[in-house]
C-alpha cells in the first residue's frame, strides 16, 4: 500500500471536518514477549506467525526500544508487513501514511539513543478517522466528502500525540456519519473483527477496535457518542475508555468525547495520561489535568451494584452466562456484588437520539439529505426514519429532562447506596452481522440490523459525567469477544481504572497463550 492511498478499491478521497460541525527484518524478543506469542508463532500462516512486536505492551516495546533490542523502525516495519497480509480480510484502514510514519519512527529511534525518549516515543497509535491531522483527510465513512481538502490543523489530541512521541502509521474506518454498530459503507466497504469475520467490530470506532485486535497498531484512539469506544471494544476482546466529559479535549457537545483503546489496560492508561487535560483549542477541558496511576489496590470490601439492562434489551444467555462468571470472580476476590434497577429503558431512546440531534451533531442529517444518491443504504433507511422528526429546543429539553431523572435515579439507587461501582453489559449479543448495507431489502428493522437495539451503552452519553471503562469478559460466543461496562460515580474517574487494573489481573486475559483472533 502506498502512502494515501484507500484500502478499498471503492474508496474516494474525502473532506476534512470534525464532529462538530463533521510494521521487515526485526531483532529477536525478550523471552517476556516470546513466551506470550509461542502458540501465535508456531503455526506457519500470515496470523499464526504474527510478530512478536505487533502485540507487545507499551512497556514491553519501550523497554526493547530503551535496551537497543529492537527499535520504532522494527515495530513499524512489523506492523506494515501484517497489515499487507490480512487487512484484506479485516478491512479496518481508510488511508494509510507508512512514508511519514517511517520518518516519524527514525527520529523516535534517534531520540533513544540521544536518552530523550518521550512518553509514547515510537508508539504506534491508529488514528480514528475523525481525528484531525494537519495534511490528512477525514471522511466520515462518506463518499460525499471525496473531494473536499485536507485538514490545515491539528485536533487537540493528535497535537498532545506529536509532543509524546507517538508514530500515527494510518487512519480507521467508520460507519458514515459515525452512525450504528459497525463499519458498513459505500467508500470503504464493509469492516470485520478478526475474532470472526462475519461479525461486526463494533462502532463508530469500528477500525480502531478491529486495528487493535488485529495488531496493526499499538494503540488506537476512538470517540465515543452513543457507546463508540465501549462497543468496538466488546466486540474486539480490549480495553476501552468513555472519560468523563471535558477531561479529554474534544469538543464542546456533551453527549460526545474521544478516548484512548488498548488490547491491556497498563496500556490504555499509557494512551490516556497523553491525551487527558486541557488546550487552547477546546474550552469545554477540565482544569488541572487529571493523572491516572498505573498500579491500584485491590477490591477488597468494595460494594459494586449490576444492571442487567433487561428494560434496553435482552441478554442472549451465554452474554449472561459470561457476566455471572466475572461476578463470581468479583465475589472471589472480596467483593459485595448485588443487582440493581436504574431504570434505564428502550422507550426513551428516541429522546436521546432526538437529544443529540439537537446539537451540531445534527448537522450531518442536513448534509446527508443534500447528497441521498451517494449514502450507504442503511443511511438512507435512518433519514427515512427521522424525515419527520424535528430536532430543536424541545427535543433538546425533553433529553434534558431525562438526563435529570436517569442523574436522580442512578445517585439514589447506585452511589447513594454506598456502592463504589456499577457493572452493565456492553452488548446484549456480540453477534451483530458485519454487513450492514440491506436493512430494508431482508426485512430486519433498522436498530436491529444496524446492532444498536443490543447496545447498552447510549444512555450513559446522556449521563455524560459518569466515567466508563470497557473491559474484555473474554470469547463469549461463536468466538466471538464480549465486554462490561464499569461505570463510576460522576468524575470518578480513578474508580473505574483501579476496577480495571485489579479486572486485568484477575480475568483471563487475552492476546496471549494461543488466544487471539483467527481472521476465519
Amino acid at each position: 500500500m502506498n502512502d494515501s492511498t484507500k484500502q478499498s478499491q471503492t474508496a474516494n478521497t474525502s473532506m476534512q471536518m470534525n464532529k462538530r460541525s463533521f510494521i521487515a527484518g526485526l531483532m529477536a524478543a525478550p523471552s517476556v514477549l516470546k513466551s506470550g506469542l509461542a502458540t501465535a508463532a508456531s503455526d506457519s500462516s500470515a496470523v499464526g506467525a504474527a510478530d512478536p512486536l505487533c502485540y507487545a505492551s507499551v512497556d514491553e516495546l519501550k523497554a526493547m526500544f530503551q535496551a537497543g533490542k529492537a527499535s520504532p523502525v522494527d515495530l513499524l516495519k512489523a506492523q506494515i508487513r501484517r497489515i499487507e497480509a490480512l487487512n484484506p480480510k479485516v478491512n479496518c484502514i481508510t488511508y494509510t501514511h507508512f512514508d511519514q510514519a517511517m520518518t516519524e519512527a527514525q527520529e523516535s529511534e534517534a531520540r533513544y539513543r540521544r536518552g530523550e525518549a518521550r512518553a509514547l516515543e515510537g508508539i504506534t497509535v491508529a488514528l480514528k478517522d475523525d481525528a484531525s491531522r494537519a495534511g490528512w483527510k477525514t471522511t466520515q465513512g462518506s463518499l460525499l466528502f471525496k473531494d473536499a481538502p485536507p485538514a490545515t490543523e491539528n485536533v487537540a489530541i493528535v497535537d498532545m500525540l506529536e509532543a509524546a512521541g507517538a508514530v500515527m502509521p494510518f487512519q480507521t474506518t467508520v460507519p458514515e456519519f459515525y452512525l450504528f454498530v459497525g463499519a458498513s459503507t459505500r467508500a470503504y466497504g464493509t469492516t470485520r473483527t478478526p475474532w470472526n469475520l462475519a461479525y461486526s467490530p463494533g462502532g463508530s470506532s469500528a477500525g480502531s477496535g478491529a486495528a487493535l485486535a488485529a495488531g496493526f497498531a499499538t494503540l488506537a484512539t476512538g470517540s465515543d457518542m452513543g457507546g463508540s469506544i465501549r462497543l468496538p471494544a466488546s466486540q474486539n476482546g480490549i480495553y476501552g475508555f468513555r472519560p468523563t466529559f471535558g477531561r479529554v479535549a474534544s469538543g464542546e457537545v456533551p453527549m460526545a468525547t474521544n478516548g484512548p483503546m488498548a488490547r491491556r489496560f497498563d496500556d490504555l492508561v499509557h494512551l490516556q495520561n497523553v491525551i487527558v487535560g486541557p488546550s487552547e483549542k477546546c474550552m469545554a477541558a477540565i482544569r488541572p489535568r487529571l493523572d491516572y496511576p498505573a498500579q491500584y489496590p485491590d477490591l477488597s470490601g468494595w460494594r459494586i451494584a449490576v444492571d442487567w439492562g433487561a428494560d434496553i434489551a435482552k441478554l442472549t444467555p451465554a452474554m449472561k452466562d459470561a457476566m455471572l462468571k466475572g461476578i463470581e470472580v468479583l465475589r472471589a476476590a472480596g467483593c459485595v456484588v448485588e443487582d440493581v434497577d436504574c431504570g434505564f429503558s428502550k422507550k426513551d431512546f428516541n429522546t436521546y437520539a432526538h437529544g443529540l440531534m439537537a446539537t451540531s451533531i445534527g448537522v450531518l442529517v442536513a448534509i446527508a439529505n443534500g447528497g441521498r444518491d451517494q449514502l450507504s443504504p442503511y443511511m438512507t433507511d435512518i433519514l427515512d426514519q427521522v424525515a419527520g422528526a424535528t430536532a430543536g429546543p424541545r427535543e433538546a429539553d425533553a433529553a434534558e429532562a431525562l438526563l435529570a431523572r436517569w442523574h436522580r435515579q442512578v445517585q439514589q439507587r447506585v452511589y447513594g447506596k454506598g456502592y463504589r461501582i456499577l457493572l452493565m453489559p456492553t452488548m446484549a449479543t456480540s453477534l451483530v452481522s458485519a454487513d450492514m448495507f440491506k436493512s430494508k431489502d431482508t426485512n430486519v428493522p433498522l436498530l436491529e440490523g444496524s446492532g444498536l437495539a443490543y447496545a447498552l451503552t447510549w444512555p450513559w452519553n446522556l449521563l455524560n459525567r459518569y466515567p466508563i471503562v470497557d473491559v474484555p469478559l473474554g470469547i463469549v460466543e461463536d468466538r466471538m469477544p464480549a465486554g462490561m461496562q464499569v461505570i463510576g460515580q460522576t468524575f470518578s474517574d480513578l474508580d473505574t481504572f483501579q476496577f480495571a487494573f485489579n479486572w486485568s489481573r484477575l480475568a483471563q486475559p487475552l492476546f496471549t497463550d494461543g488466544r487471539f483472533p483467527t481472521f476465519a
